[in-house]
């Protein structure tokens, strides 16, 4: 049976248990080897010897019994013989007691025969016993015969007693002899066993050598190796199905575990660093980030304050970089933002820090001499726009794009980080403002004027949630018969400060901040539950913002308001402007398209001061068209614009649309609108934007005027 079976504790105890055995039958067999030596001890002590003082003392009773005897054969008087008598008798109970005590001590054991003392003696004590029966008085006893006698028979019991003597002797040194063969044998047996043990033990050390101590160097060998580095140092006995097999395998798993955390820790090393290039650097064009950008605008800064050098600011966004996201996808954007990072830095002098400050936003940081900082920043700035401007070539892609940028200078604009990049966003936005394509160079009415906007878009929020945005009311009238046919919804707003707001004001404000749904919203649920106390054929006509028809539900918000307020949808006119045509073409179909289905009328609004407006007229199936303002105030003074609005008419006219003519003031105007076919007028001549009640009493008096007419 292998010990590779058992569990290193059984091994153990498997080992001690068998050398606890042979220690054990070792000391049995001595324990055994002494008990023997001790009992044949003791029968030399407590029975051979014993035997053989009790004979000689039965050989001295005897001799006792005879003086006795000689006594009563010279006894002088009666009395002497009595007493000689007396001694004899005391005597012979001695002899007789002593005899069962020798016989007492053996028991049922072996012992010297004494059948020849015995027989002598009793023929000696018989003899005497005769020679007392015969020989009552002194003389007579003086005078026996049997005196000799009884002297030969106690000379033989005497010598048997002699012989007896000498064969318990004999027989004592054979017991000694015996117990020194039994002490021999015990010493060579415990000589045996001790030999024995001794081997099993040097066997149990070579086993704990082999299976114990060895494996457990070897393992303490690999840690100290893995303790000094060695990952890879392979761990001895781990096929071992023990304790030690187990904790080899446990060292096994932490020197697997040590390798995993060496690798896990590079690898957070790694990250660390990588991290680190992140925090410092854009991922996507690998310019330097805005937490780089402001430590070394900060560290610019500093240089200023020193007196050793001007920095400009120049902050870069992409004029319409949304679109290219949202229609050509964010791997063509990502690409042309690389190619701008690469034109960037080709545009800047070779010590200007070009930087991504997030989405489509750039920065470059200038360093230069005291008094030329805004010199080399105007110039660095132009060749930026004019690099940006070129067309962007991605794969068979055309991309035209341009930017907006805005220029802060240090010291003149600020001396710490937050103001240069507040500056040059500022002056950015006002690039924007402008045209876009532009640089401009931050100065402080531009602060003032982001800080009243900023008031002011506050302010307007405000208004639209508490409802103070009011509809007001533009007659619409027919031509043909001066009938007030209904009314476009203006939005009007009074500042609690600033007073009556303009719509060109607050409206594209309102577009921009993106509130133009809410404000929309809200002024056409007043608009329609004030028009519901009117005549039922009064129509309204709303204006929908560019930014509203992109949304794919703004049909059915529309829809879903006039139903809350059960404003029929045949009633009202929708008016859309041809610059909310320039994005997604379909969705602005498919919402117009759906609008119409309900019996809401479609206008196209500022016809011919937007784009490709024959395409709109091709693409869309408009209702009405509203002739600009613009022209028709200019055909009075001006024939070219007369004859734009009699062709405008007349093609109107050809394709079955009705035309709505914006603008109009005059009488000599409506007449020669009325003259070329114009169906519809609105515009001051027939009355300004109105509250409801003026609203009201105008459609009062005008179905006054017609039934007195």
């Amino acid at each position: 049976m292998s010990s590779f079976r058992f569990s290193l504790q059984a091994q153990l105890a498997l080992f001690n248990g068998a050398f606890l055995a042979i220690v054990l039958g070792l000391a049995v067999l001595s324990a055994q080897s002494l008990r023997v030596v001790a009992g044949k001890t003791d029968a030399l002590a407590s029975k051979w010897i014993e035997a053989t003082q009790l004979l000689g003392a039965l050989s001295e009773g005897m001799s006792k019994f005879r003086i006795s005897e000689t006594y009563r054969i010279l006894a002088e008087t009666e009395e002497e013989r009595i007493a000689a008598e007396q001694r004899a008798t005391e005597n012979r109970v001695e002899i007789e007691k002593l005899q069962k005590d020798y016989f007492a001590l053996f028991r049922a054991e072996p012992r010297p025969d004494l059948a020849r003392f015995r027989d002598a003696l009793a023929a000696y004590l018989a003899a005497h016993d005769d020679w007392m029966a015969r020989t009552p008085d002194i003389l007579a006893i003086r005078a026996a015969r049997g005196a000799n006698a009884l002297h030969d028979l106690y000379r033989a019991a005497d010598e048997a007693a002699d012989a007896a003597i000498e064969e318990l002797r004999w027989s004592a040194r054979a017991e000694a002899d015996t117990a020194a063969r039994v002490t021999d044998g015990a010493l060579k047996s415990m000589l045996i066993a001790s030999t024995i043990a001794s081997a099993l033990a040097i066997w149990l050390l070579f086993r704990v050598k082999e299976r114990v101590t060895r494996p457990l160097a070897a393992i303490t060998e690999a840690l100290a190796q893995l303790a000094a580095g060695n990952r890879h140092v392979e761990v001895p006995e781990v096929e071992r199905d023990d304790e030690i097999g187990a904790m080899a395998k446990a060292f096994d798993v932490f020197r697997a575990n040590a390798q995993a955390l060496e690798r896990a820790h590079e690898a957070t090393r790694a990250a660390q660093e990588h991290a680190q290039i992140l925090a410092r650097q854009d991922s996507l064009t690998g310019l330097p980030n805005r937490r780089m950008l402001v430590a070394d605008l900060h560290a610019a800064i500093e240089r200023v304050e020193d007196g050793a050098a001007a920095c400009a600011l120049l902050i870069v966004d992409l004029d319409r970089f949304k679109p290219i996201n949202d229609l050509e996808g964010h791997r063509l954007g990502d690409a042309v933002l690389c190619e701008v990072a690469r034109r960037l830095r080709q545009a800047s002098r070779k010590n200007d820090i070009v930087a991504r400050l997030g989405g489509d936003e750039f920065a470059i940081l200038m360093e230069m001499s005291p008094g030329t900082h805004a010199d080399q920043a105007t110039r660095v700035a132009g060749r930026a726009l004019a690099a940006i401007g070129e067309t962007i070539e991605i794969g068979e892609r055309r991309i035209d794009i341009s930017a907006s940028v805005g220029v802060s200078l240090c010291p003149e604009d600020g001396l710490d980080v937050s103001t240069l990049l507040r500056a040059a966003d500022i002056a950015m936005y006002h690039a924007k403002r402008d045209g876009r394509g532009l640089f401009r160079f931050f100065e402080q009415g531009m602060d003032e004027e982001l800080r009243r906007r900023a008031a002011l878009e506050s302010a307007l929020k405000k208004a639209i949630a508490a409802g103070d945005i009011h509809p007001y009311y533009q007659p619409l009238v027919d031509l043909r018969d001066n009938r007030v046919y209904g009314f476009e919804v203006l939005s009007r707003w009074t500042h609690e400060t600033l007073g009556p707001m303009a719509p060109d004001v607050f409206i594209p404000l309102a577009e921009q901040i993106g509130v133009i749904g809410g404000l929309t919203w809200s002024v056409v649920r007043r608009a329609c539950r004030e028009a519901l106390q009117w005549d039922a054929q009064v129509r309204l006509s709303v204006n929908i913002s560019p930014v509203q028809l992109e949304d794919p539900l703004l049909a059915s918000r529309l829809l879903a308001t006039l139903e809350e307020e059960a404003f029929p949808p045949s009633r009202l006119d929708v008016e859309i402007t041809e610059s909310a045509l320039v994005g997604d073409v379909d969705t602005a179909r498919a919402t117009l398209a759906a609008l119409q289905a309900e019996g809401v009328t479609i206008s196209l609004d500022d016809f011919g001061s937007g784009y490709s407006s024959l395409y709109h007229l091709r693409a869309f199936h408009f209702d009405k068209v509203k002739i600009d303002r613009s022209f028709v105030l200019a055909m009075q003074h001006d024939e070219e614009s007369g004859k734009i609005v009699d062709a405008i008419l007349s093609l109107l006219k050809h394709l079955g649309v009705t035309a709505v003519a914006e603008g109009v003031e005059t009488a000599q105007a409506l007449r020669r609108l009325a003259e070329h076919g114009c169906e519809m007028g609105q515009g001051f001549y027939f009355g300004k934007a109105m509250p409801a009640a003026d609203a009201a009493r105008l459609l009062r008096s005008r179905r006054a005027d017609r039934r007195v007419a």
